[in-house]
């Protein structure tokens, strides 16, 4: 996602560093989910349409990471 980091929420960008060092190994699905996201919160920030807390879109993927996380670990 292109952009300054002041423009993308601070839970986001926690969130990017924590997916980060497991995205070799994620499934691909959660790769298409997260890549959606991305889509969908640049279109906010773009539009100026975000509200720097996190929503439900937010809470989905990170509920979706945690699962996939959890598979490939174990």
């Amino acid at each position: 996602m292109r952009g300054e980091h002041q423009e993308i929420p601070k839970h986001v960008m926690t969130f990017f560093n924590e997916v980060n060092p497991y995205i070799e190994i994620l499934p691909a699905d959660f790769k298409q989910n997260l890549k959606q996201y991305m889509h969908l919160l640049a279109w906010q920030i773009t539009e100026n349409n975000y509200d720097d807390f996190p929503d439900e879109y937010f809470y989905s993927i990170k509920r979706k990471f945690i699962e996939a996380k959890s598979c490939v670990l174990h």
